[in-house]
């Protein structure tokens, strides 16, 4: 019974309690008139042999004529131990509601120990534990991913310079490509590491219109140079959130570079926003093939297995939007793809 409660929400903990309790409260009473019966205990039945005491018949009428007595014994009952197992899984409730609360950003909170019941202590020190080893092989991944990516670099500019300067002029094009796509992929490793970090450090108010119009204008050239149309458009002339501007100038860049990258020649890519918080990056060109929308924001999952890019662009937006308590999702759009970012939670 208990792990079954520790399993619902705190609010629906009363009505499953009484749930449970009834059935098992109905077998004591009735267990208990069955003794009582058996043992005689009354002038009425004293003197008659045990079979005759335990006849179903005369059992049924002495279990009526004292049903009301049985019915207040049972709510007695039911009263009594609700109410020493509210009481008692009072400090079990917060400890459930605390842990329900680690995540990422708080992967460095405990349980408290000391308030834990001496018999849940043990479990609450072994669930402590298992967050600390958990912590310690999150952050040391997140680190090897951002040191890497920083200590490559340097030498990866300096060797594309060598072997550009080395190459011939129709080979180099396609070794600049080849550097170009590892420097996207240093870059992303460096803002998924940002993006994990677990810290809202740096959290302040910022206007999300002018950061979006401004991160359209700024790469509006490398969006025309591929031959696509790029626009703007809000219902709102400023909308403040809290949060970290460079983080969410990274999940728009990366979204406006995926819609380069997936879409041909000629469309257009449109970056909206409503008064609600809304932020749609939409084109419409192919859109999403059905077989990739499940797994779309998995680390190292491309749409195009052909395609030059390494698959962790949407799962950084993915990671930089959890970290601002809200959501990126795939909408249907009548033509295209229309990513949404949801910073409801933020305004």
């Amino acid at each position: 019974m208990l792990r079954a409660l520790l399993g619902l929400p705190p609010r629906r903990w009363g009505r499953s309690l009484l749930w449970m309790l009834f059935p098992s409260v109905a077998l004591v009473v009735a267990l208990g008139f069955v003794i009582a019966e058996l043992l005689g205990r009354n002038e009425e039945t004293v003197a008659l042999p045990v079979f005759a005491r335990l006849n179903p018949m005369r059992m049924v009428m002495e279990a009526s004529e004292r049903l009301p007595m049985i019915l207040i014994f049972i709510a007695l009952m039911m009263v009594a131990i609700y109410t020493t197992l509210h009481v008692g899984l009072r400090p079990l409730r917060r400890l459930s509601l605390l842990a329900a609360d680690i995540g990422p950003a708080t992967i460095h909170a405990r349980l408290p120990v000391a308030s834990a019941p001496r018999e849940v202590a043990p479990l609450v020190e072994a669930f402590n534990a298992t967050i600390d080893r958990l912590e310690a092989g999150w952050r040391a991944q997140r680190d090897f991913s951002a040191n890497a990516a920083h200590e490559l670099r340097t030498p990866l500019a300096i060797l594309r310079a060598q072997v550009e300067s080395l190459l011939e002029p129709d080979e180099r094009r396609a070794a600049s490509e080849e550097f170009e796509r590892l420097g996207r992929l240093v870059a992303q490793l460096l803002a998924l590491g940002e993006a994990e970090s677990g810290v809202m450090a740096q959290t302040r108010s910022f206007d999300l219109v002018a950061l979006a119009r401004d991160v359209t204008m700024d790469m509006a050239g490398f969006v025309l140079s591929g031959g696509r149309i790029v626009g703007f458009d809000s219902v709102v002339e400023h909308l403040i959130i809290e949060g970290q501007p460079d983080l969410v100038e990274t999940a728009l860049r990366n979204l406006l570079e995926n819609a380069v990258r997936h879409t041909p020649i000629g469309v257009e890519i449109l970056v909206t926003i409503d008064a609600d918080g809304l932020v749609c990056v939409s084109d419409d060109g192919p859109g999403v093939p059905p077989e990739a929308r499940a797994r779309l924001f998995e680390r190292f999952c491309r749409g195009d297995p052909q395609g030059a890019g390494a698959g962790l662009g949407l799962s950084i937006v993915r990671q930089i939007m959890e970290r601002h308590g809200g959501s990126v999702r795939l909408v249907p759009f009548p033509r295209g793809a229309c990513f949404e970012l949801d910073f409801r939670q933020r305004i």
